[in-house]
């Protein structure tokens, strides 16, 4: 497995860094001899050999030019940019047609927040759907009308060209290429340890055109709705009655967008949520139990346990130390 990630102007290293750990982190966990017959190799693409800077002043040591003659990538990956993305674009003109090739050479593009940009210059994005950092959508908009840009969705998919908000969504979407490329029970061991530092949904974390997922105000306000209400009992007909829907409907609505039912996305938000408390905050057990939504703290660290394979006491020493051992 070849991965590149494009270096240019106002890039962020945070769209580079966490990405890189988590691919090379899951190639690693492939058996020995494997790991040899394939090996996965990550390149650093820039204008120049120069050591690039990305932002707060730090440089990195490009691999390869886009002049080099170039191993034929599986994955590139896009950053995202900051401030103003059309600055980078004039000053690297030359990135879109050589991004335009490498695609029809087979390479499958992510791009993360105004890294979008470079996908939408190509072309390649027109008649297809897409998303972008929020504070970007009508420029974009403006900019590319011929992309159909969905506002509601965090990760979109288009014929092996995916885009997503921001580097949160664009590590759920790297979950879901090791689950593809290296098999769900890597992508498992890789959200455990990497868990807190990013969310991940089981399901097809994108909205891809073609298929049934079409966004609805009602449901993203019943995600809202139980997002807020966490800590207390919640039940489908109770956010259903929120959304002013038969219970019926709003189940079939919820599972057609989400691709899971109130009940496991709620489970879900529980635990994804008791994560971030365990990590963030020195809650005793009992009280994250309480926070979302299991009055009981057996209960909570039962089903905890279940989801993560680690306990809630386990998970905390773990993501406090970052301990990680391949």
């Amino acid at each position: 497995m070849n991965v590149g990630f494009l270096l240019y102007d106002r890039a962020l290293i945070t769209g580079v860094s966490l990405a890189a750990e988590m691919l090379s982190s899951a190639a690693s966990l492939r058996p020995r001899q494997e790991q040899r017959e394939s090996p996965f190799d990550i390149k650093l693409i820039a204008p120049t050999l120069a050591p690039t800077k990305v932002t707060a002043g730090i440089k990195i040591q490009p691999d390869m030019t886009y002049d080099d003659d170039e191993p034929a990538f599986d994955i590139l990956i896009l950053p995202p940019m900051w401030g103003n993305p059309l600055q980078s674009v004039r000053r690297s003109t030359f990135i879109v047609p050589w991004l335009k090739a490498q695609y029809q050479k087979g390479a499958k593009l992510m791009a993360t927040g105004t890294g979008v940009i470079w996908l939408a210059e190509t072309g390649l994005l027109d008649h297809q759907v897409a998303t972008t950092h929020w504070y970007y959508f009508d420029n974009f908009s403006s900019r590319y009308p011929n992309v159909q840009l969905n506002r509601q969705a965090s990760i979109t998919a288009a014929n092996d060209i995916y885009c997503t908000t921001s580097i949160n969504s664009q590590s759920e979407m790297v979950l879901y290429l090791i689950a593809e490329y290296f098999g769900q029970k890597t992508a498992n061991t890789i959200e455990t340890h990497f868990g807190h530092e990013i969310s991940k949904s089981n399901q097809q974390p994108f909205y891809q055109i073609g298929g049934q997922l079409q966004f609805d105000e009602s449901i993203a306000l019943a995600q809202d709705w139980m997002k807020r209400n966490l800590s207390q009992p919640i039940t489908a007909q109770a956010v259903a009655d929120h959304c002013e829907l038969p219970l019926r409907t709003f189940n079939r609505k919820f599972k057609d967008q989400v691709g899971e039912t109130p009940h496991q996305f709620l489970q879900r938000l529980r635990m994804d949520t008791a994560q971030q408390l365990l990590r963030d905050f020195g809650m005793s057990i009992q009280d994250v139990a309480e926070q979302v939504g299991y009055k009981d703290a057996h209960h909570f660290s039962t089903r905890f346990q279940k989801q993560l394979n680690v306990s809630p006491t386990e998970y905390r020493r773990m993501v406090k130390t970052k301990i990680y051992n391949p």
